[in-house]
């Protein structure tokens, strides 16, 4: 028989498999066409820098904030806009009513009070406070009644106590210039978030402390009414959002209102926890609200209207701090990332993100500065010349005072403002320029600062710009003063006010001093050592001091309450002394000299 050979194909095994193979390839490239077509293609992101003019300014403080009002959002929902920089919210129930926010001082909040209460009369069973800065919480005292709780995350004492402590001067001197201390209405119509704030009613404190505190959620029922709360970290630590399940309202506190969010102020703040507002904006989004009651600005309702403005907020927070992460990364120096710093065009035309009140660059800045602190990477600026020899270097290579004033006269008269300020700004830095208050060249500064000003729609950068004009030509007020109530001094914490006390040691009255009173509070049990060392404060709370720490040249036997007014200025220590409530064991004209040292008062 004649063998076969299993490894000879026929022509017909052949073909098929030529087949195949070829089908196998189309296969492959259709596979591949579908792939390619399904990447992404590189385009370039149409972005923009939305830029806010004073006119667009007037228009939002018509629209956004606008005349004083009280707003029915829901059945059981009021709202008062245009009574001050904040909102007061109105959550009412046949048992008596909840109050959301409470203005920043009992005189506007006696006005809002009565307007509210005139449509919805009732008694007060809770406040809450959504966080703790003062235009939300200052006029708690009109509001308070017998029984009244006051709620608040936990965060909120040391949020408040932090802000309002060690740097408290600074805010308020900076605070004041933000919000245009003395700037007429026709410059500055509104602060963007709301009425313009009367600083001097806000001296007088009527802020009330939580009386009931929680971390993550919280719930509690008025009259029916179920009244949620939700610990959301944004605009500040301490953030809270409050929930209506009942009538799907939702109050977001300070996570979001009507202009791009105020991610860094220019009054000075610790970096506020962006990943957190994002998070915050979402969690809002997830519960589909039917009405959105912010703490400023006007409401909004729609569940698509809202879901949009909140996906929005939350875009266009992340679109910066991502853009900040990226450019980092590549190693761009944080003045350019601020310079470049844009939304794309979709973000940028939203009024809800137009940048009244927060702005991008300044924005870009502090994210950059919270992750990776004030050093860029540019080598150059780890040791620079001076500010004030760049300064005199810099006007003599330009041909000296007169060149350099008259080429920002030119810039002025040019329209071009911005360099006009940075030339004067060289020849002060230089000792060229007088700029003191009411001098001829503080009044070219002024009037350059006003020029500026002009074309700043953004209302806390118009503010500060305009009051330091107006600083420039009157010269600076007194900082004002708050007038805290006793019971807000008895609930700050004892060692609060020694952290501040070793901050307000002046320098030249203790460099060459070693010495050491100790405090003994007789209704906390509690001991403090205070020495200073040349220069230096230092306290320790213990009944027993460092080694190295000199013989108390004085002991205080006092009551913590007594040296809260003490430390205030609100008792002087001849009236302590002489009704029994202040004892100085040891030395004291010791301790007079010792306490003259630190810089007293609020």
């Amino acid at each position: 028989m004649k063998s076969i050979d299993p490894s000879a194909a026929s022509p017909l095994s052949s073909r098929r498999r030529w087949v195949v193979a070829g089908l196998l390839v189309l296969a492959f490239a259709a596979v591949g066409a579908w792939v390619m077509a399904r990447r992404p293609t590189r385009r370039v992101v149409d972005t923009v820098r939305p830029v806010s003019t004073p006119a667009v300014l007037d228009a939002h403080c018509e629209d956004a904030v606008g005349r004083p009002r009280v707003l029915r959002v829901a059945d059981n929902v009021l709202v008062a806009v245009g009574y001050d920089l904040a909102n007061t919210i109105l959550i009412t129930s046949p048992d008596g009513h909840v109050v959301v926010d409470v203005g920043m001082s009992p005189a506007r909040a006696r006005i809002v009070r009565e307007a509210l209460l005139r449509e919805a009369p009732g008694g007060v069973r809770a406040i809450v406070l959504t966080h703790s800065h003062i235009d939300h919480i200052g006029g708690a005292s009109a509001w308070m009644e017998e029984g009244t709780e006051v709620w608040a995350t936990e965060a909120f004492r040391d949020h408040f106590l932090k802000q309002y402590g060690s740097f408290r001067l600074a805010e308020t001197v900076r605070g004041a210039r933000q919000f245009g201390w003395h700037v007429d209405a026709e410059s500055l119509p509104c602060s963007a978030l709301g009425r313009r704030v009367d600083l001097e009613a806000a001296m007088e404190s009527g802020i009330v402390l939580p009386t009931r505190t929680f971390s993550g959620e919280a719930s509690f029922e008025v009259g029916g009414v179920r009244i949620e709360l939700h610990e959301a970290h944004g605009e500040t630590h301490d953030q809270l959002f409050v929930w209506l399940p009942q009538s799907e309202v939702l109050l977001p506190g300070d996570n979001y209102y009507r202009a791009f969010p105020n991610l860094y102020t220019i009054r000075g703040t610790s970096p506020r926890p962006v990943d957190d507002w994002i998070r915050s904006l979402d969690r809002m989004r997830a519960l589909s609200p039917r009405h959105l009651v912010p703490s400023h600005t006007v409401p909004i309702s729609g569940q698509d209207l809202i879901g949009a403005a909140l996906t929005r907020y939350r875009d266009g927070i992340q679109w910066v701090r991502d853009r900040v992460v990226a450019q980092a990364n590549a190693g761009v120096p944080v003045d350019r990332i601020a310079e470049e710093m844009s939304l794309p065009r979709g973000l940028a035309e939203d009024p809800a993100l137009a940048p009244l009140y927060g702005q991008l660059d300044w924005s870009a800045r502090a994210i950059y500065d919270a992750h990776l602190g004030w050093f860029d990477g540019r080598p150059e600026t780890l040791y620079p010349v001076a500010a004030d020899v760049v300064a005199e270097r810099s006007v003599r290579m330009m041909g000296g005072r007169e060149a350099v004033l008259s080429a920002a006269r030119e810039a002025r008269r040019e329209a071009d403002p911005r360099w006009a300020l940075h030339l004067l700004t060289l020849l002060r830095d230089a000792g060229s320029l007088d700029a003191t208050a009411g001098s001829e060249g503080a009044r070219e500064l002024a009037d350059t600062l006003a020029d500026v000003a002009q074309a700043v729609g953004n209302s806390n950068g118009r503010g500060y710009l305009l009051e330091s004009a107006h600083e420039l030509r009157a010269g600076e007020a007194e900082p004002l003063v708050p007038r805290p109530a006793p019971s807000m001094l008895d609930a700050v914490p004892i060692h609060q006010f020694f952290e501040i006390m070793v901050t307000r040691l002046i320098p030249e009255l203790g460099s060459d001093t070693h010495e050491t009173v100790r405090f003994d509070f007789s209704d906390t049990d509690e001991t403090f050592f205070v020495t200073v060392r040349r220069g230096v404060a230092e306290v320790v709370a213990s009944r027993t001091p460092l080694p190295g720490t000199p013989e108390p040249l004085a002991v205080v036997h006092t009551t913590t309450g007594v040296w809260r007014r003490l430390a205030t200025d609100m008792t002087s220590p001849v009236a302590a002394l002489a009704s029994g409530e202040l004892r100085i064991d040891g030395d004291p004209l010791g301790f007079e000299a010792f306490t003259s040292r630190f810089r007293r008062g609020l």
